[in-house]
């Protein structure tokens, strides 16, 4: 079977309102998360289930901005090379060590336009870690993005679309979770496999999600971590006008962990969320509810609690003009927890993005967090408040190699002995984009 060569497609500017707009929706993805774990990859809670929820009921547009063929399939293929100085790698309160790490990354984003509906989605991005000076913390194998999925969207009819997917990471980044200290890597392997349905009535529109959570550590003493999930997730909405939609998110979650340490259980949530267009340049989401987490005492790290909590988050994003873009989200939430049961979460955060000129951007960001783990006093149980800040600069050389430069602040404060850091990265990130 023959295939045209390669070749590079000429890049076709955007009009000006779609540049608006993909900034704006950009803001929010990054108002409502804290880490850079993407969506459905980690054990669900109610600030993932309305991002994917509104997510979902966004048809899949082409881009504009893939630079290959091979036949029928389109391509972006880019690389990177970062080096990174690193004061605490082991984000420790006394014995700090320092480093210098190089990351050269490999990034392929593929799509296949299987019928002038139906496409297929692949997005692969595989990097290494090199330290410097403490080889042992070198990745042990590969890392793979969190962004990396392979998708398949099939429009059943005018009214309904599924998703087929499957999201996968390999990432060893510590400073992802509040409730670790002294600790200079965290590997694990996350995989979320499943369907997603979305059924567009006209003035009701319902979004139906499943998938099959793995959560594997690559470190023989994170073992007992190891779970599974099988997660369920919906929402029901209606749009009151073109500005303002209303509707009901819910989720349920089963975990079941491979060793007997942690304690198997259920999570659930629900609740009311509106999303409003305020302008041209500002959307607005609100949602808030109930949760649940029950575990069932199988496990032997001696965490008899429960959660029935509420949850409540708020993301703003807006355009201030043709060159400033913010945004900001305030939450609080629970979450599954690494050796308890579970963590009580409040959380905020900024970003502003500024296009200093067609080749030169900037950014500036902080955030805030505060987690109060469940058990007994006994079990060595964390409160944690934790905060940062970070800035970036970059600048576009030629059609395609971007340089930045990027630094970021992270200070934790445990009321444990010992578990308290403060930690300063800064970078240099050289891109090609092929």
């Amino acid at each position: 079977m023959s295939s045209s060569p390669t070749t590079h497609y000429q890049r076709a500017p955007k009009p000006a309102f779609s540049q608006l707009r993909n900034s704006i929706l950009t803001a929010a993805c990054a108002a409502c998360s804290l880490t850079t774990t993407a969506f459905g990859q980690e054990s669900i809670r109610p600030s993932s289930t309305g991002e994917l929820s509104s997510q979902s009921r966004n048809p899949t547009e082409l881009p504009l901005n893939y630079n290959m063929k091979l036949g029928p399939v389109i391509f972006d293929a880019s690389t990177s090379l970062e080096v990174e100085f690193n004061d605490n790698v082991g984000i420790s309160e006394n014995d700090r060590e320092s480093d210098v790490i190089v990351r050269p990354m490999l990034r392929i984003e593929s799509l296949w336009r299987a019928s002038q509906v139906n496409t297929v989605r692949l997005a692969l991005g595989i990097g290494y870690s090199k330290y410097l000076d403490h080889s042992d913390l070198d990745t042990n194998s590969v890392l793979l993005d969190p962004g990396s999925e392979l998708a398949f969207d099939i429009y059943v009819s005018d009214f309904l679309r599924l998703n087929i997917h499957d999201r996968f990471s390999i990432v060893q980044n510590p400073v992802d979770e509040i409730a670790l200290s002294n600790t200079d890597r965290f590997d694990r392997f996350q995989n979320a496999a499943g369907i997603t349905a979305f059924a567009d009535l006209n003035d009701l529109q319902i979004v139906l999600g499943y998938d099959h959570f793995d959560y594997r550590s690559l470190d023989d003493k994170y073992e007992f971590l190891d779970r599974r999930e099988e997660q369920l997730f919906t929402s029901v909405s209606t749009k009151l006008s073109d500005a303002f939609t209303v509707g009901i998110d819910g989720s349920f979650a089963w975990i079941h962990y491979l060793s007997d340490y942690n304690n198997n259980g259920t999570t659930w949530s629900a609740g009311p969320f509106v999303e409003a267009v305020l302008s041209p340049y500002t959307r607005l989401r609100i949602s808030g509810g109930y949760q649940g987490m029950n575990f069932d005492g199988n496990g032997t790290s001696g965490d008899t609690d429960d959660s029935n909590s509420w949850y409540a988050n708020a993301a703003l994003a807006q355009r201030l003009n043709q060159y400033v873009s913010h945004s900001i989200s305030v939450g609080h939430e629970t979450r599954v927890g690494l050796a308890v049961n579970f963590a009580d979460y409040t959380f905020a955060r900024y970003v502003a993005t500024w296009r200093v000129n067609t080749r030169t951007n900037a950014s500036i960001e902080g955030f805030v967090e505060d987690a109060n783990e469940s058990g007994t006093d006994l079990q060595g149980t964390e409160h944690a408040f934790r905060w940062g800040a970070g800035a970036s600069v970059s600048r576009r050389i030629g059609e395609n190699i971007t340089v930045a430069l990027r630094y970021r602040f992270t200070d934790k404060d445990s009321d444990l002995p010992l578990r308290s850091y403060y930690q300063n990265i800064g970078s240099l990130h050289v891109g090609w984009d092929f």
